[in-house]
């Protein structure tokens, strides 16, 4: 009985040896991964990318291992959200390292971190795939087939998600929108019905990031046809009148982008009443927001004949011109641009409008600018003033001489763009020699 109990105590001690041996190799590894977690912070707290390591020091550190297997579920939070801090640094180096950092098996971790009840995790693990996306495009689809869009749309939908995260989520998704690939993303519906839900958040910087991620998307026929058959058109174009200016800048970069599309798709965001909206913010203070209207009327008017007569129709020719005559000149380039593709038809009381409202002597201004497209589109609407009618031509010699741009068209002769050459001595040849 008596040695029985002295093995049995032997044993019992030989446990708690055990068990204590198991809790000091556990402590170290925990130990452990907090100073890799610390080492690749301290590495790469800076965001310049010379101080975030290069690819044989991560390989041969295993840090990026590390740093993934960190992001578990059995680790503490802390420990999980500065590993996502760490990522993300790491994958501001370069799109290889963002590669890198995906190929290690980060992003169904990330995607799990967002998920997360914790605000400081579901951050970290949020701003850390939005730098994978914005340093690797290429990763868009991976990440998308790892259910990003099923799970945001379950966040964005849930009344209680705060608006920090949405903020975060929507930044992502922006980021998402961005490809190099040209065919359209992956679960492209879930994208954009999770906009359709976005767009009608109260919060500025949420509307912004929704609508650059339209603009983002809408590129190619078989992307734009998906926007103008969604529900996103109407809203967009509410939002044209937001009393933010940054929402209405990116509205307005959304339709520009739309209204590069065919002829008939042109007409199809004509039907939601777009010109009306847009009268308004061609007086806006701000010159950018001006300009990308003008830019998304030259997107119109180069549709067809009808689409540049509705333009007319609705009112739009004299702010254009008052654009024209302002001080700024990529303001009034883009609205020579836009002048010129209206007067592409050669409609003869048009072109007689357009002289008698003084833009010759503007368009003259402009031929120094250093722009080949703008050059090349001013001096073929000068000489489609000329030759249009006979009775024309002497006001318009008249108009040109008078303001001093007969030596800056003779100058053009020398140009070393052969388009801008042989248009400057067709009118120098056919009108002032």
């Amino acid at each position: 009985m008596h040695k029985r109990k002295r093995r049995f105590l032997k044993k019992g001690q030989n446990l708690m040896m055990l068990r204590a041996i198991r809790l000091e190799k556990a402590k170290k590894a925990e130990q452990q991964k907090e100073l890799t977690i610390f080492n690749a912070i301290t590495k790469c707290k800076l965001t310049s990318s010379e101080v975030i390591p290069g690819f044989q020091e991560l390989l041969q550190n295993n840090t990026i291992g590390n740093l993934v297997e960190s992001l578990g579920r059995g680790n503490k939070k802390k420990i999980r959200a500065d590993a996502a801090d760490a990522l993300a640094h790491i994958a501001s180096g370069s799109a290889e390292h963002s590669n890198l950092i995906a190929k290690a098996g980060a992003v169904p971790r990330l995607i799990r971190l967002f998920q997360s009840s914790d605000p400081e995790v579901s951050e970290k693990g949020v701003l850390s795939l939005g730098n994978l996306l914005h340093f690797a495009p290429n990763l868009r689809d991976f990440i998308i087939s790892h259910g990003f869009v099923e799970k945001l749309l379950a966040i964005i939908q849930d009344t209680n998600t705060s608006t920090l995260i949405l903020s975060d989520l929507t930044w992502v998704l922006r980021k998402l929108c961005i490809s190099p690939q040209p065919s359209p993303p992956d679960d492209i519906a879930g994208i954009i019905q999770a906009l359709n839900i976005l767009l009608y958040k109260p919060e500025a910087k949420i509307l912004e990031d929704s609508l650059m991620a339209v603009r983002n998307l809408a590129h190619g026929s078989e992307m734009i046809q998906m926007l103008l058959g969604s529900e996103v058109i109407p809203r967009i174009i509410y939002l044209l009148e937001h009393d933010d200016a940054m929402v209405q800048k990116a509205a307005v970069q959304a339709l520009r982008n739309i209204a590069s599309g065919s002829a008939e798709q042109i007409q199809e965001l004509l039907k939601h009443n777009l010109l009306p909206h847009i009268s308004a913010l061609m007086s806006h203070s701000d010159a950018d927001i001006r300009c990308q209207v003008l830019c998304l009327l030259l997107n119109v008017a180069d549709g067809n004949h009808c689409q540049r007569q509705a333009i007319m129709n609705a009112g739009l020719l004299p702010k254009i011109l008052e654009n024209l005559k302002a001080e700024a000149i990529p303001l009034k380039s883009a609205a020579a641009l836009t002048i010129s593709m209206l007067a592409i038809d050669k409609d003869k009381n048009l072109l007689c409008y357009l002289m008698r409202q003084g833009v010759i002597p503007e368009f003259c201004n402009l031929l120094f600018y250093e722009d080949t497209e703008v050059i090349c589109n001013l001096l073929q609407v000068l000489s489609t003033m000329l030759e249009v009618d006979p009775s024309f031509t002497a006001e318009v010699t008249g108009i040109i001489e008078w303001s001093g741009a007969l030596n800056n068209i003779k100058m053009l002769q020398g140009n070393e763009n052969e388009e801008i050459t042989s248009a400057a001595r067709k009118i120098i040849s056919n009108y002032f020699s």
